[in-house]
């Protein structure tokens, strides 16, 4: 495993607007079977405290998984679709997502991911969601 820089950035389009979030973590990296692996803690900012984030991916499909305070998993290969719960302290919410697009680039410092897909929470509210992971090894 060596030290890595996570950003992930994203913008959210629904009915209600657009946001934007940008965090900026400090992780691991490691490869293990044809998969790599950025892992890092969620803080008080993101306001999932007491939650690991791992963003797991290949040539063509990235995983996000999230374990403690927060729970769930999200998978992305493009053109697919992938049900899951998100559970939180206080509920479960039921989660949709419908992959657009997936852009995974190895960088000579490390890799860049981007991700487009449209995600419903409990079938009613549609999110079109674009995000990007950097995983800086430097």
């Amino acid at each position: 495993m060596q030290k890595a820089k996570i950003t992930v950035s994203g913008v959210s389009r629904s009915s209600e607007g657009t946001t934007r979030l940008e965090t900026v973590n400090t992780g691991t990296f490691t490869e293990k079977n044809e998969y790599c692996y950025a892992r890092y803690e969620e803080t008080e900012a993101s306001g999932m405290a007491g939650t690991a984030t791992t963003v797991k991916w290949n040539s063509s499909q990235v995983s996000l998984i999230r374990h403690g305070t927060y729970e769930m998993r999200q998978e992305f290969t493009e053109g697919g679709t992938y049900a899951g719960d998100y559970r939180t302290p206080y509920m479960m919410i039921p989660l949709e997502t419908k992959t657009k697009k997936v852009r995974i680039k190895r960088l000579p410092y490390g890799w860049k991911i981007q991700l487009d897909y449209d995600l419903a929470y409990g079938a009613v509210d549609m999110n079109r969601i674009t995000t990007t992971i950097t995983v800086d090894l430097r």
